[in-house]
């Protein structure tokens, strides 16, 4: 039995690396609702993690929805690697980015709003990246005014 459990958890482990790899968020979706965010998370090596904040940092709606599922097990460099993603999606889809920050939660939340619009990265920014953001932050009209609003001021700030 313990030999079974123990095949179980390495084809669900595999499962939750594929689905990162080169399938859909659906399917990342579907592997965080089987396993836990925090498993999920500690079930990928350190190359899946990269390439699942690469997908979220494109911007795509169907990849920055999955950030509110992983941001409550996110902790440490997971944590710091999300906000970082949410950067580089800000000024591709700044309209999905405002659907899943936070704007309750104070400063310390992943998904703050002055933590997503805070210029959050280790190393310096992308080329002109706080004019490009800027532009397309004030450009949203689907967006929620208040959250749109407090972005802008984070940005300005940062």
């Amino acid at each position: 039995m313990k030999k079974l459990l123990a095949v179980m958890n390495l084809v669900c482990a595999s499962g939750a690396v594929g689905a990162v790899q080169g399938n859909t968020p659906a399917e990342v979706s579907a592997a965080i609702g089987r396993q836990g965010a925090g498993a999920f998370l500690r079930s990928l090596d350190e190359a899946a993690v990269d390439r699942l904040f690469e997908r979220i940092g494109t911007g795509r709606a169907d990849w920055v929805a999955l950030a509110p599922k992983l941001a409550v097990a996110a902790d440490g460099a997971n944590a710091e690697g999300l906000g970082i993603a949410f950067a580089y999606a800000l000024p591709r889809n700044p309209a999905a980015v405002s659907k899943v920050v936070d704007p309750v939660q104070g400063d310390s939340h992943i998904l703050a709003i002055s933590r997503v619009c805070g210029i959050p990265f280790i190393e310096d920014a992308p080329k002109n990246y706080k004019s490009k953001t800027l532009h397309a932050v004030s450009a949203v009209t689907t967006a929620n005014p208040h959250i749109n609003a407090r972005c802008l001021d984070a940005l300005r700030t940062s």
